[in-house]
């Protein structure tokens, strides 16, 4: 067995090359060579327990009951078999035979598969994830191979290799849960014709395997998914790294008046705030994902002790673009999670190979975690590749390797035997659910339910007082799993002396609420629980309740944590019938009464009224919109938050606050409260002087109001408030109303506008049919140029429910290019089919363009960002130098600026304020300018950059910058065949 122990920092070690296509390509290196390139926590070692030719490809791997090493070959990456051929990929089982720690026999289980992605050890065999379906496979004659291949659903998505339903994991509710893959799908179960199709876009899936039952299931994993020991799940995306689901799809279904799409925390940093150390080159298709996590996978929560306590319950995550494994501490906060690295610019686990790809982990039954490597030049799919990479050769560089790591203590135990649990009698399998490891819980948890031996009840009921808190929590699973757990059993757990055992038992004791009336009593109690997951969990049970008892208990518990969002949507997720005596009771606690206008209390209180404003029934809606509007009380924050919350609700589905009051018995009255409250909030939204956040608040409720007053004072906000978020507010008060005066004015009042504020305007004159009708025309006349209009407004008038207005929308937006800038473009076409010289290129791009552009290390970002080339195509790049106008940013948007000394500026809007405007011009330069000195700003609608740009450069010059531009990534010698690893910004 080979085995590396190394600590931060480590002497860079010289690599092997080869030459491909006369690109220099680091590696491959040797299995045993390999470890020495890797670095690691002090105290730990790595060891290599699997390579070539006994496994290749592996994209996962489980351990069966007897330790036994499955593995996952995915051996058709990346585009699947040649036309007319099988599929190559395998399932292979791995054995140490004599407990030395490396697995020596491997033998092909099952071949021919196409795309599988993971496995779960079930009942002698294993359930497959492959190909858009999960499959059994078992050997039943004893030769080692699959003889049984039953499909037990299908309908997964295949669009891609990378995105493809994967990880099956059997669970603490003894039900095995899959990762959606992003793509979702139809599920069926051929073997039950009667079965409902199960849609799972945006969710995961889970079943039962004995039964069969499955749903769609909260959570939207990419490529891993796993649990904690107290059966949290986890899963990754791609940029982000851990998501903890939180929010259980069925709750979210009883409260159709709910609008909450996030089921998922985002535990650990992910996107642009994630941070990466790689020890390679770790070449990334977007630069402006370097040194983040790009290709985030296999997330894994270590459930165990072996490698210290300050590891047990982190969670690790591949990033095989970088050639490493992070780790994340994980901290209990409120419902859910946060986390950060320990580690300051270094990771757990980084390789100097840049074959090394990890792209899965598991905890094997010695505790050791086991590191998936899939040894390949290349990792990123094709799909996701600029074009010009997508046919490079060496997409296939390695698929004749992979290894399996193992990271151990440097004092570990030199006897590794396998474990022998498939001849574990049932009480022996109870003690395991004690043990301090994971693997040995959840693998005597499967064999329990597996069995389903009824002769292992009295010795899991002693567990429940006898056992620490994991054997006692998962006995508890495992009683109900053989339909074994006794109401009283599930009372005396409620009293259970441990939070996360009490946790566990509220769980399971929902489905008794609606029967046991000493269950339903002691939840009620429990609503001022200590432990903010057991008052989450009592807020789920307690809201699918149907009883008047039930709205104080979630009362309180919505102000016990209003500022934890998972608690308030706990709360939000009752039956609706509660939610306007949550909000009553809500309002009269003097928390709420004495809460600033920026209280998370605010918050509560605006989406309770949200959802009362949504169902839209006038016994609720009348007496609290009275309750709101009348008296002294009307004016506090907390009854103005509630009415905005009830009107933005009414008017979600479709309504106004004006025209339901009017079916009210006692309507007139109401509404001359209203109009009262309306009057208010005018004056306070033309109050300079007022705080913006009461301001804010004002423009937030005039949204709903109608008339002539409330258009005058928005016109009127829009010409003359020196504020500039202030004119926001205003457009988007007159996007809502119906005044002829509105389109003429907002027309007007336009050119002289900040790039906030205009596209506010531009957003309130689309809004309306008639306005977006005179939109148009301001462009026909050329007072706009389609270019200030964003890809996205653009569609929302070519898609205009107006027939007529997509027509004429269709016509004025296709005339943005000019005649003579036509006749420019199709000249210069034929710079495209030129050879370029790059090096040529970068000094026309310092002469011409480093002054408002930036490249590598050359040039200032006063414009757009341009470096990201990879998803530009030549074309596209000639059309933006040449044609600067078609389709411009209004954060980018000239603009001249006339002071009252008789200077006149010009360059783009960096910063703002009510006081002052920064303006940004070439050569990264700034002016500040007071606004009590600018005696005109206007902006023409075009691009800083001028039209005119090819009178400076002849056709083979454009060839030359278009090169540069586009691969300035790439090596000296062109668009690689393979990425050499001695440019700086090399790698795969």
């Amino acid at each position: 067995m080979h085995r590396h122990s190394t600590t931060w920092p480590l002497t860079i070690l010289a690599t092997s090359t080869l030459l491909a296509a006369g690109v220099c390509l680091a590696g491959p290196i040797e299995p045993a060579d390999t470890l020495a390139q890797f670095e690691l926590d002090r105290g730990l070692e790595i060891e290599l327990v699997a390579c070539e030719p006994a496994v290749v490809d592996p994209v996962a791997i489980r351990f069966d009951e007897d330790g036994r090493m499955w593995v996952v070959e995915m051996r058709d990456y990346p585009h699947g078999p040649p036309d007319g051929q099988a599929p190559r990929s395998k399932i292979r089982v791995l054995t140490d035979d004599d407990g030395d720690g490396t697995f020596e026999t491997s033998r092909v289980f099952a071949d021919e598969l196409l795309f599988p992605t993971g496995l779960q050890p079930w009942k002698g065999g294993v359930i497959v994830t492959l190909a858009g379906e999960v499959a059994y496979m078992k050997d039943t004659d004893g030769d080692g191979r699959a003889d049984v291949h039953e499909t037990w659903y299908r309908g997964f998505a295949e669009e891609n290799p990378q995105l493809r339903a994967n990880h099956p994991r059997f669970a603490y509710d003894n039900r095995v849960y899959v990762a959606n893959g992003l793509r979702g799908g139809t599920v069926v179960d051929p073997r039950r014709k009667a079965a409902k199709p199960v849609p799972i876009s945006g969710r995961d899936f889970a079943f039962d395997p004995r039964t069969g039952d499955c749903q769609a299931v909260s959570g939207n994993g990419q490529f891993g998914l796993t649990f904690d020991a107290w059966g949290n799940r986890f899963v990754c995306s791609n940029r982000r790294p851990v998501d903890h689901v939180v929010l259980a799809n069925h709750y979210l279904a009883r409260n159709p008046f709910l609008a909450s799409a996030n089921v998922l925390s985002p535990v650990a940093a992910g996107g642009a705030e994630s941070h990466v150390y790689p020890l390679t080159s770790a070449w990334t298709t977007s630069n402006l994902h370097a040194g983040q996590f790009t290709a985030a996978c296999g997330v894994t929560i270590y459930n165990d002790v072996v490698l210290g306590r300050d590891y047990a319950g982190n969670a690790f995550v591949c990033e095989p673009t970088g050639s490493l494994v992070h780790r994340e501490v994980l901290t209990a906060d409120g419902v859910s999670f946060t986390s950060e690295s320990p580690y300051e610019g270094r990771e757990f686990l980084a390789s100097r190979d840049d074959w090394f790809r990890p792209v899965n982990l598991t905890v094997g039954p010695d505790g050791a975690l086991y590191v998936v490597d899939m040894y390949r030049a290349v990792i990123e799919h094709p799909q996701f590749m600029p074009s010009e990479l997508q046919q490079r050769p060496d997409l296939r560089l390695g698929d004749d390797r992979g290894r399996i790591y193992r990271v151990v203590p440097t004092d570990g135990p030199s006897n590794r035997s396998p474990p022998r649990m498939s001849g574990a009698s049932s009480e022996e399998l109870v003690e395991a659910l004690g043990s301090p490891s994971g693997w040995w819980r959840e693998t005597a948890a499967r064999l329990l339910y597996e069995r389903q031996d009824h002769g292992a009840v009295p010795r899991l009921e002693q567990a429940l007082t006898q056992g620490g808190p994991l054997q006692r929590a998962a006995a508890l699973w495992a009683l109900s799993g053989m339909d074994a757990l006794s109401a009283e059993l599930v009372r005396k757990a409620l009293a259970d002396d441990n939070a996360r055992v009490r946790e566990q038992a509220v769980v399971l004791a929902e489905p008794l609420l609606g029967e046991d009336a000493e269950i339903k009593a002691r939840f009620l109690k429990m609503a001022d629980a200590a432990a903010p997951r057991i008052r989450y969990r009592v807020a789920l049970a307690l809201g699918g309740l149907a009883g008047d008892e039930v709205v104080a208990p979630l009362t309180r518990i919505a102000l016990t944590s209003p500022d934890d969002e998972w608690m308030r949507r706990g709360v939000l997720t009752s039956l609706p019938v509660h939610t306007a005596p949550i909000l009553r009771e809500v309002l009269r606690s003097p928390q709420v009464q004495q809460a600033e206008c920026d209280a998370p209390e605010q918050v509560l209180v605006e989406e309770l009224a949200a959802i009362v404003g949504s169902r839209g029934e006038a016994r609720e809606v009348g007496p609290l919109l009275d309750l709101l509007t009348k008296g002294s009380e009307a004016s506090s924050a907390a009854y103005h938050t509630a009415l905005v919350g009830l009107a933005d609700g009414i008017a979600r589905r479709g309504g106004s606050l004006l025209s339901m009051v009017a079916d009210f018995p006692d309507g007139d009255r109401i509404r001359t409260q209203l109009e009262s409250t309306f009057a208010r909030a005018t004056t306070t939204a033309l109050d300079e002087n007022a705080e913006a956040r009461t301001r804010g608040d004002a423009f937030a409720l005039l949204r709903h109001d109608r008339g002539e007053n409330v258009v005058n004072a928005c016109l009127r906000i829009l010409e003359a408030s020196p504020s500039h978020g202030a004119r926001v507010a205003a457009a988007d008060v007159l996007a809502r109303q119906s005044d002829e005066r509105i389109a003429p004015s907002l027309l007007r009042l336009y050119p002289e506008q900040m790039p906030t504020v205009q596209r506010a305007i531009l957003d309130a004159l689309i809004a309306d049919a008639d306005s977006a009708g005179q939109l148009l025309l301001a462009i026909q006349q050329g007072k706009i140029r389609p270019a200030e209009l964003d890809a996205a407004r653009q569609q929302r008038l070519r898609q205009h429910r107006d027939a007529t207005l997509r027509e004429l929308a269709a016509k004025v937006l296709a005339a943005g290019v000019s005649a003579d800038r036509q006749v420019v473009l199709k000249e210069y076409r034929a710079a495209l089919e030129m050879k370029a010289d790059r090096a040529a290129g970068k000094q026309l791009f310092k002469q011409h363009c480093a002054t408002c552009h930036r490249i590598d290390d050359v040039g200032v970002n006063v414009a757009p960002d341009i470096s990201d080339s990879r998803a530009k195509t030549p074309e596209q790049l000639l059309t933006d130098i040449l044609h600067p106008n078609k389709a411009i940013d209004n954060n980018y948007v000239s603009y001249t600026v006339a002071t009252i000394d008789g200077n006149v500026h010009t360059g783009i809007i960096a910063a703002e304020t009510d006081s002052a405007i920064t303006l940004r011009q070439p050569e990264d330069k700034t002016v500040a300018l007071l606004r009590a000195d600018i005696e005109s700003i206007r902006s023409g609608g075009v691009s800083l950059m001028p039209e005119g740009f090819e009178k400076h450069l002849s056709k083979q010059q454009m060839a030359d910058l278009l090169g540069f531009i586009k691969n300035w990534r790439y090596p000296a010698g062109g668009i690689p065949a393979t990425i050499a690893p001695g440019d700086e910004k090399s790698g795969s």
